[in-house]
């Protein structure tokens, strides 16, 4: 029978995560290919959060007078940022707290729906009629397609 995780079993590395943090997939996807691991991800930094105890630097705002909260939010944000891949950095680089950043990543891999996308996706290829043109003759509209994508999500 195995032990459950402790702080003496999964010691803290040098950036303050251990090596429970270490074993998930970091989070990566196209949102329009529907590729995203948004779920399996959220559902694992949830429990992460929950084990340690930073739970609510997700979940409620910053009390920025607070010298715990302000620990416990900067355990969390050290928890998501190298749990998520490079071209995930983008959206959350400008955040200032864990909630801010998890709830960019929320906004852009939950957005509308794989169904939704898929709709959408129909949609916009349907009504810019990309089946009867050649490829030479589409192109003018891949920055209108991709502005109606991204108000989408």
């Amino acid at each position: 029978m195995s032990t459950p995780p402790t702080s003496e079993t999964n010691p803290p590395t040098s950036s303050g995560t251990t090596s429970l943090t270490q074993s998930i997939e970091k989070l990566d996807g196209s949102i329009a290919a529907g590729k995203s691991n948004y779920q399996a991800w959220r559902f694992r930094v949830i429990r992460i959060l929950k084990e340690k105890g930073l739970l609510t630097a997700i979940e409620e705002e910053l009390d920025k007078s607070d010298s715990k909260a302000v620990a416990r939010d900067n355990a969390a944000f050290t928890i998501l940022t190298p749990n998520v891949k490079d071209s995930q950095i983008t959206h959350i680089q400008e955040c200032s707290t864990a909630k801010e950043a998890w709830e960019a990543l929320r906004t852009v891999h939950q957005g509308i729906g794989a169904t939704g996308r898929m709709v959408l996706m129909q949609s916009i290829s349907k009504n810019s009629g990309l089946h009867s043109e050649r490829p030479v003759h589409q192109t003018h509209r891949t920055p209108e397609c991709q502005s109606r994508i991204r108000t989408q999500q």
